[in-house]
């Protein structure tokens, strides 16, 4: 296996050998911006950047990247450099496809297909838990949502929550109080024995 150090040994050129080294590791964001410049045009970019993801106590640039950036990626998830020379996730996975929208862009067609696959999981997964209870009207919309037709449980309780509902409408205009002969209610009626004019009063002399 081909060591990093193999490689910037045979390679010439390299610009953090033809520059001032200490560029790479100043605390400056003018200098790392000026780094991470020059290892763009690195014929060794990815090797460099690989071993600094791959060891942790690395600080300073390495292949263009950052500690700041690397810290996102020392999990051991698939990278990339985009057309921009930015660190990334490759593409192809729930986490690639929300990072599109974080740099203002639309999924790729991979992205995309990674994210229908995900919620597809993730929406079987709900509806196993809903069908270990028997069923249910989560369940029965679930079903909807993956284009499949409900299974009996689920369509026996859904069907349930429609007759409740309409049970409960039916309640409520029970409860409502019919209107009279002229559209007035009976709280909008004279009540009897009402004065039909009000008396004035008598004015001292």
């Amino acid at each position: 296996m081909t060591t990093l150090a193999t490689l910037a040994a045979s390679t010439a050129g390299l610009p953090c050998r033809t520059t001032d080294p200490e560029l790479w590791f100043s605390r400056t964001s003018a200098d790392r911006t000026r780094a991470v410049a020059l290892c763009r045009e690195c014929p060794i970019q990815t090797a460099c950047a690989q071993y600094a993801l791959d060891n942790r106590d690395v600080r300073g640039v390495w292949g263009g990247t950052t500690l700041a950036e690397r810290r996102s990626f020392h999990d051991g998830r698939p990278w990339r450099f985009d057309d921009e020379g930015r660190l990334r996730l490759e593409c192809g996975s729930e986490d690639a496809y929300r990072a599109h929208f974080g740099y203002r862009e639309q999924p790729c067609a991979d992205c995309v297909a990674a994210h229908e696959a995900h919620v597809e999981a993730d929406r079987r997964a709900r509806l196993a838990v809903e069908h270990e209870a028997g069923g249910s009207s989560v369940g029965f919309w679930l079903h909807r949502r993956l284009s499949e037709p409900p299974c009996a449980g689920c369509r026996a309780q859904q069907a349930e929550r429609w007759r409740a509902a309409a049970r409960r409408r039916e309640a409520a205009r029970g409860r409502r109080q019919p209107r009279r002969a002229g559209g007035t209610s009976g709280a909008a009626e004279a009540l009897p024995g009402a004065p039909a004019a009000t008396q004035p009063f008598a004015l001292a002399g």
